[in-house]
C-alpha cells in the first residue's frame, strides 16, 4: 500500500501552525500527490494554497472539519471535494466562525476571572485572520508568560476539566453530514478510533455518513484494520490523513501515514454517485 494522499491538514487559517504556502511545499517534498486542507469550519485556505500548487505535483481538493455532537460525544465530521463558495455553504461556516469567536470571549472572561489579566485583543492578534479557537488561547497565554508550554495552558485552564473550559457550539452529526451533502461533497467520521463511540457509527451510516478515517496516526494496524472492515460491512469507504497542525508531533506530519489512491480514487466515486 504505498503513500498517495494525505486527506486531514491544518494551516493557520484554523488551528494549524504552517501557512498554505508551507503545507503545499511539505506535501510536494513528501512526494504527496493528493492534498486535503480540512480546517475548522473554513475554506479559506484553499483558495490561498491553489496558489502555490503546480497541477503535474499536487491536487488540492477543498475540504473541512465540521465540530459536532450526540448523546455528550464531540464527533468532527470530514467534508471533501465542495462547493465551497455554496452560499448556503459559505453562510453556515460564517455562522460556525462567529460562534467560536464567543467562545473565545467567554473562556477568556473565566480567565479574567481567575486574576489572569490576558484581553481579547491578544487572542484575536495571536489568531490574526485564523478561525480562532482554544489554541490560539494557549500561544496567548504562553506569549504572556502565564504558562510555560502550551500542554501546561490546556492542562492547566483550557482542557475539558479545567477552570476556564467553555464548551463548543456544535451541530448534531446528522446537521454536519446535510451541510456537506447539500453542498455536493462527501461526509467522513474523523479519528473515531479517538472517540471510543463505535456503536454511534451505524446511526451514522443511516443518516448518510459516506464514510470512516481509518488511517490515522493515533490508530493502531489492528485499529486501522478494525474501521476498514467496518467501512466496507457498513457500505461505507475508508479514508485517511495526518491531522497535521504543525506542532512538534513527528507522529502526526504531513505524510505520516500511508493514505493509498484508493482513497482518493473512492472520495471521487461517492461524489460522482451522489451527482448522478
Amino acid at each position: 500500500m504505498k503513500r498517495y494522499a494525505d486527506l486531514h491538514v491544518h494551516t493557520n487559517h484554523s488551528d494549524g501552525l504552517y501557512t498554505p504556502e508551507q503545507v503545499v511545499k511539505i506535501a510536494i517534498e513528501k512526494g504527496i500527490k493528493v492534498l486535503a486542507i480540512a480546517d475548522h469550519d473554513t475554506t479559506t485556505a484553499y483558495d490561498e494554497a491553489l496558489k502555490y500548487v503546480a497541477e503535474e505535483e499536487l491536487t488540492l481538493i477543498p475540504a473541512v472539519e465540521l465540530s459536532t455532537a450526540q448523546n455528550g460525544t464531540e464527533l468532527h465530521i470530514l467534508g471533501y471535494l465542495m462547493d465551497h463558495k455554496n452560499p448556503a455553504f459559505a453562510r453556515k461556516t460564517k455562522e460556525f466562525r462567529q460562534e467560536r469567536l464567543v467562545r473565545g470571549e467567554k473562556i477568556v472572561e473565566k480567565l479574567n476571572e481567575l486574576g489572569i489579566e490576558l484581553s481579547m485583543d491578544t487572542v484575536r492578534r495571536v489568531a490574526g485572520k485564523s478561525t480562532l479557537g482554544r489554541p490560539h488561547i494557549a500561544d496567548a497565554l504562553v506569549e504572556q508568560e502565564y504558562v510555560r508550554t502550551f500542554n501546561e495552558a490546556f492542562a492547566r485552564y483550557l482542557g475539558y476539566h479545567a477552570p476556564a473550559y467553555v464548551p463548543k457550539f456544535h451541530i448534531t452529526p446528522e446537521q454536519g453530514i446535510q451541510i456537506i451533502h447539500e453542498a455536493g461533497g462527501v461526509a467522513v467520521l474523523a479519528h473515531p478510533g479517538t472517540l471510543a463511540r463505535d456503536d454511534l457509527i451505524p446511526g451514522l451510516a443511516s443518516v448518510g455518513l459516506d464514510g470512516i478515517e481509518a488511517i490515522y496516526p493515533l490508530h493502531s494496524h489492528h485499529v486501522v484494520k478494525k474501521y476498514m472492515t467496518m467501512a466496507a460491512d457498513l457500505g461505507l469507504i475508508f479514508t485517511g490523513g495526518s491531522d497535521c497542525h504543525g506542532r512538534p508531533d513527528s507522529r502526526m506530519a504531513i505524510g505520516s501515514v500511508t493514505v493509498p489512491k484508493q482513497c482518493y480514487d473512492d472520495l471521487l466515486a461517492v461524489k460522482e454517485k451522489r451527482s448522478s
